[in-house]
């Protein structure tokens, strides 16, 4: 049986397609795009209408697709965005409405649990069975903190700062200027402090979620999404410095045209890269490893059987 789930973020709509052969699921196909749904929601408080239909076409088309591939059972759920609007609830209507199925609206807690679960799944590396990992899930809307052995979280938190939130709040220029630039880093670490218990214990830092990504594809030199080389890829602050440096210098136009810069991800990327590396200096950590798998995984791992 193949099922097929559907991410809906504040900044991107993702899916995920997979069967299970011997007892065990195997990825059939990965995909998605940015409809930015987050857009001026922290400033209205309101999902703007053209983010939605954008959401919306954009769900409805993967549907097609991933019917023609043979999906038999959907999973959908919601974060941030639609959990946060004043308007989420219009919107769930009619997303459940066009896509006929019921929309699980993730709480902030469920959100880090099931990013863990993904997260740590299918790493290769020798770890022993008591090793405590560190997953942060970087959104558009918020990250998601949680800890545990392998595929078992133990606590967890939701921090309400994200890519597309910190950029509509700091980096309001075009590129942003350092001043900018310092006083979102300064804030992300800010809002980060509380979770520095969870984070600086754990043997490992895994970092997830869009921004996590877009950085193994650059770092690999990627033109198109590699989940098998990217997912527990090492990664140390300067090669995030680096590329913050680099493309936080560049205006977002200068920025889509970086090979393998997914498209609409060149308004939110330096705002997420300033969160990686807020997050790797709160827990402390000189290496972290990037994870291809998320909340999608974490939620076909514990709901595609129920």
């Amino acid at each position: 049986m193949r099922v097929a789930v559907l991410d809906i973020g504040t900044n991107a709509v993702r899916y995920l397609l997979a069967e299970k052969q011997q007892g065990k699921w195997r990825d059939v196909e990965m995909g998605g795009t940015i409809t930015g749904l987050g857009r001026g929601l922290q400033e209205r408080g309101e999902l703007a209408p053209i983010a939605m239909e954008a959401t919306l076409g954009a769900v409805s088309g993967f549907l097609r697709v991933l019917k023609t591939l043979g999906a038999e059972k959907f999973l959908f759920v919601a974060t941030e965005a639609v959990r946060a609007a004043a308007n989420g609830a219009e919107f769930l209507e009619r997303l459940e409405k066009m896509a006929g199925a019921k929309v699980k609206v993730l709480s902030g807690d469920e959100e880090a649990r099931l990013a863990f679960i993904g997260a740590t799944s299918g790493l290769r590396m020798g770890f022993r069975s008591d090793a405590t990992f560190a997953v942060a899930d970087v959104g558009g809307g918020s990250t998601e903190i949680a800890v545990g052995k392998l595929g078992r979280p133990e606590a967890w938190q939701s921090v309400p700062i994200g890519s597309r939130r910190l950029t509509e709040q700091f980096l309001t220029d075009d590129p942003p200027t350092t001043q900018q630039l310092d006083a979102a880093y300064q804030f992300a670490r800010q809002q980060l402090q509380p979770v520095a218990f969870l984070l600086r214990p754990a043997a490992m830092l895994l970092l997830t979620g869009g921004t996590a990504a877009q950085l193994g594809m650059l770092r690999l030199r990627l033109k198109h999404f590699d989940p098998q080389r990217i997912h527990g890829l090492p990664i140390r602050p300067e090669t995030v410095r680096e590329w913050l440096e680099r493309l936080s210098a560049m205006p977002a136009n200068e920025r889509r045209q970086v090979p393998g810069m997914e498209w609409g991800r060149e308004n939110v990327i330096v705002a997420g890269l300033l969160l990686l590396l807020a997050l790797m200096e709160v827990a402390g950590k000189e290496t972290a490893l990037l994870s291809a798998r998320s909340v999608l995984h974490g939620v076909l791992l514990t709901m595609a059987d129920g």
